[in-house]
C-alpha cells in the first residue's frame, strides 16, 4: 500500500479492480466517497456486479483470470495517447522519474522476434541456481531470470561516467518507452474483448477515464485486493498496474498510489512479522542448510558485496540479520558463536535441482496428499475453501493424522470430515476445534494496511472458553516444554555441538533461547 486510506479521498479517479470496498471495507469506502462527493469518478473492474460496481461510474466486466490482458491494454491506450497528446501527460515526471527514456541494449529482442519469447530466454535452466551467463559489459557471471539480476542483452547502454544513456524525447527505437510501446500494441481494445470479454466501448471509456488522471494536478489510484493476488501470476498482475501509474505519475502523489484492500486488521503484520516460509522478519531471505556459516548466508542472500557505491540498500543485509539475531537472543548472541545463527531451523537445499524446498499453500497440501506431512494446524485459515483444488485439499486433510482447527466457527475444514460424498468412518484424522476470539475480543499490537503500528484495546470479551491465539500458542509451547521436561524427545536444547556449531559457542537457556532479562 503507497498511500493510506484517508488519501483516496484525494483522487480524481478511483479503479476498484479485484476488490468490492464497499462490501468489504465499508469504513474505507467512505474516504472513496469523500472523493466522489468532489467529483472523483470510480471505476469498477470485476467479473461480478458488486455494491461496489452499483456505486461506480463505470462498471467494466471482465472473466476471472484476465487481469493482465486488461491492464495491458490500458497500457497500450495511454502509450500511444501519450504519443499523440503529450500535452496532456506529467512528461517531466516520465523522463525524470521513470526509466522511460533510457536507453536499452541494441541486443535486446522482445516477442515480435522471438515467436513470444524474449532475448536470452534458455529455457527451464532460468529457474535454477546453477545457471549462469556472463555480462559482456561487466564479465559478471549472474543467474537469468532471478529478477534481481537482469539478463545481459536488458542491459542499459551507458555513458563514459556509468551512467544510462537517456532520449528524453522518447523517441528512440530502443528507450524504454519505444520498446514498451512495441511490447504492448497487440493489447487492442478487440483483443482485451476478446480475452476478457469486457465490451470494446466501455473499456475504451475505462481507459480515456483513468487516462486523464495523468494530467499535471490529477490524481489516480488504483485499488486491489484477493482478486488481483490469488492467482499463480498474481505478482504479475501488480507489476502491470505500476507501469501503469508510472506512466500516469500516479506513484508518489497524494491521491494516487497502488492501495491492497486488506481484509483483517493485521494482514501487513503478519508479513512483516514473518509469517511466510521463505522470509523472516524484516523480509530477509529464509535461511538454507547449504548456509553452513552466517557469513554463507550473508554472501548468498546480499545482492552487492562490498561495494559502498551501490544505491540497492539490501547491501545492508549483514547488519540486518545480525540485528534481527541479537534481538532474538540478546547477550546470548555474540560474535564467537554466530550471533545464535546456528540453532535456527534451516530450509533443504537440493543441489541437484538448484532449487530450496518449497513451503507454500499448494505444495503443503501436496505433501500432505502424498502422506509426507502428519499433523496441520490451521489458524484462522478455511484451506478447504480457500485453496486452488477444494477436493484435492480436503482429500489431502484425511491423510493427517490430526489436523488443529482454530477459529471463530466451525469451518469447512474443520468439518471436512463429514462433508457431502465423505465418508467418516473411513477418515482416521484426529480434527481438534479450539475456539479462538474476534480482533476487538483481544488486545495487542498490529501493523495496519499503511504499516501504521497500533496498539488495539480489547473492546468486548470473548464468549465461553474462547481464546485469543497468542495465548493458545504460549499455552501449546508451555505444555510442549513441559512434555519435553519429563519425557525428553528427538528435539533437545540447543548445544555447543549442535550441527554446524563451534566449540567456544555459547549455550543457551532450554528448552528454547531465551533474551537476557538484561536486555531491553
Amino acid at each position: 500500500m503507497t498511500n493510506h486510506w484517508n488519501d483516496i479521498a484525494n483522487a480524481d479517479v478511483i479503479m476498484a479492480i479485484g476488490s468490492n470496498p464497499a462490501e468489504n471495507h465499508p469504513a474505507a469506502f467512505g474516504h472513496i466517497t469523500a472523493a466522489k462527493d468532489k467529483g472523483a469518478q470510480l471505476i469498477s473492474v470485476d467479473p461480478r456486479f458488486t455494491r461496489t460496481s452499483a456505486k461506480a461510474d463505470i462498471y467494466a466486466p471482465l472473466r476471472s483470470g484476465t487481469d493482465i490482458a486488461f491492464i495491458g491494454g490500458m497500457i497500450n491506450y495511454v502509450l500511444n495517447d501519450i504519443d499523440a497528446h503529450p500535452e496532456n501527460y506529467n512528461l517531466t515526471y516520465i523522463t525524470e522519474y521513470t526509466n522511460a527514456p533510457y536507453l536499452v541494449s541494441p541486443d535486446f529482442q522482445g516477442p515480435d522476434d522471438l515467436d513470444g519469447l524474449f532475448s536470452d530466454y534458455i529455457g527451464a535452466a532460468n529457474e535454477s541456481d546453477n545457471d549462469y551467463r556472463t555480462y559482456n559489459q561487466t564479465d559478471k557471471a549472474v543467474k537469468l531470470f532471478n529478477w534481481q539480476k537482469v539478463p545481459a542483452s536488458w542491459n542499459f547502454q551507458m555513458d563514459e561516467n556509468g551512467n544510462p544513456v537517456k532520449d528524453k524525447t522518447l523517441q528512440d527505437p530502443n528507450c524504454v518507452f519505444q520498446l514498451m510501446k512495441k511490447h504492448f500494441a497487440r493489447y487492442t481494445p478487440e483483443m482485451v474483448n476478446a480475452i476478457c470479454g469486457t465490451p470494446a466501448d466501455t473499456f475504451l471509456q475505462v481507459c480515456q477515464t483513468y487516462a486523464a488522471s495523468g494530467q499535471v494536478g490529477k490524481a489516480g489510484t488504483i485499488l486491489y485486493a484477493m482478486g488481483t493476488t490469488q492467482h499463480t501470476y498474481g505478482t504479475q498482475n501488480i507489476r502491470s498496474y505500476t507501469i501503469l501509474q508510472l506512466l500516469l505519475a500516479n506513484i508518489g502523489i497524494a491521491g494516487g498510489g497502488i492501495n491492497a484492500m486488506r481484509g483483517e486488521s493485521n494482514v501487513q503484520g503478519s508479513t512483516d512479522h514473518c509469517l511466510l516460509f521463505h522470509i523472516l522478519p524484516g523480509y530477509l531471505p529464509v535461511f538454507q542448510d547449504r548456509d553452513t556459516s552466517l557469513e554463507k548466508y550473508i554472501g548468498r542472500v546480499t545482492p552487492v558485496n562490498n561495494d559502498p557505491s551501490s544505491l540497492n540498500w539490501w547491501k545492508n543485509t549483514d547488519k540486518y540479520i545480525v540485528s534481527l539475531l541479537k534481538a532474538w537472543y540478546g547477550d546470548n548472541a555474540t560474535s564467537a558463536n554466530q550471533f545464535g545463527y546456528h540453532y535456527l531451523p534451516k530450509i533443504n537445499y537440493n543441489a541437484e535441482t538448484g532449487k530450496a524446498s518449497n513451503y507454500s499453500h499448494i505444495s503443503l497440501f501436496e505433501a500432505m496428499y502424498a502422506g509426507t506431512i502428519k499433523g496441520l494446524m490451521c489458524w484462522g485459515q478455511n484451506p478447504a475453501v480457500g485453496g486452488p483444488n477444494a477436493n484435492k485439499e480436503r482429500a489431502a486433510m484425511e491423510k493427517l493424522d490430526w489436523l488443529v482447527a482454530v477459529d471463530l466457527w466451525h469451518t469447512e475444514t474443520a468439518n471436512f470430515w463429514k462433508r457431502p460424498g465423505a465418508d467418516p468412518a473411513s477418515i482416521n484424522t484426529e480434527v481438534f476445534l479450539l475456539p479462538a476470539v474476534n480482533s476487538w475480543e483481544k488486545e495487542g499490537s498490529v501493523t495496519n494496511s499503511s504499516r501504521w503500528m497500533q496498539w488495539r484495546y480489547k473492546a468486548a470479551e470473548g464468549p465461553g472458553v474462547a481464546m485469543d491465539d497468542l495465548w493458545i500458542i504460549d499455552q501449546l509451547a508451555r505444555r510442549l516444554i513441559s512434555l519435553y521436561a519429563a519425557e525428553g524427545g528427538p528435539a533437545p536444547a540447543p548445544s555447543p555441538t549442535s550441527p554446524g556449531a563451534t566449540a567456544t559457542s555459547t549455550p543457551m537457556s532450554a528448552p528454547w533461547p531465551r533474551r537476557s532479562t538484561a536486555t531491553t
